[in-house]
């Protein structure tokens, strides 16, 4: 459904109430807007009356902001998602709000989110660390490149990554890299080696050890 600009004369003809809490407002225009219902009592329900300019753009932005919701609540029923994601989501479907200025109901929307607990960056950050931990071998920086470009704050990152990852891990994964690059035949030097574990995010302290460690290990790979 597209949104239309505000026009005169304009009445309510009729309503259809559902059972998710949401009221569809049949317009003289042939629009049909759906808001919520709290939202629909707040405004008296102003049916079989003409509507002012003031009530047809509140009738506008609150059936923006069931839209933005309803969109909000299907990215979040796939995953988890951080809340600049879902800004970067609404704001690509943007054409369906073609006079509402959304930015302020997106951040109305993400703060309803938030309270009802159905969005939390926390939780977001630590599920994203677990899945790049448990997966392809990610190194801390980029994890944490990762974070940052979904808005999760440099705090919030480093505090997560912090309690799911030590040093120790690190150079776990590292040699577990470097010992399926070998499986696939590829016989590499030591600096092609470090070039592979630092593209995938390891710092050089974890890769210079890593490196040490895996040419150890294959000169004795009976002490393996």
């Amino acid at each position: 459904m597209e949104l239309s600009y505000i026009q005169n004369s304009v009445s309510v003809e009729g309503v259809q109430y559902s059972n998710d809490g949401t009221v569809t407002v049949n317009l003289s225009d042939n629009r049909k807007l759906k808001l919520a219902q709290e939202k629909w009592s707040e405004l008296g329900q102003p049916l079989n009356k003409k509507l002012s300019d003031k009530e047809q753009k509140v009738l506008e932005q609150e059936s923006c902001f069931t839209l933005i919701q309803d969109k909000m609540l299907s990215f979040l029923a796939r995953r988890e998602h951080s809340a600049e994601e879902l800004r970067r989501k609404i704001k690509q479907n943007s054409s369906i709000f073609k006079i509402v200025d959304s930015s302020e109901l997106i951040e109305r929307c993400l703060l309803e989110m938030q309270e009802k607990g159905f969005q939390s960056d926390d939780r977001f950050t630590r599920q994203y660390v677990e899945s790049k931990l448990a997966n392809k071998p990610h190194g801390p920086l980029k994890i944490l490149a990762g974070l940052f470009n979904r808005g999760i704050s440099r705090e919030l990152a480093n505090l997560v990554l912090n309690e799911l990852g030590n040093q120790e891990l690190w150079l776990k994964k590292s040699i577990e890299w470097l010992k399926k690059i070998q499986k696939k035949g590829k016989n590499l030097t030591p600096q092609a080696l470090s070039q592979k574990l630092y593209q995938q995010g390891f710092a050089w302290e974890t890769i210079e050890k890593a490196v040490v460690i895996f040419h150890e290990m294959e000169k004795f790979p009976d002490e393996r």
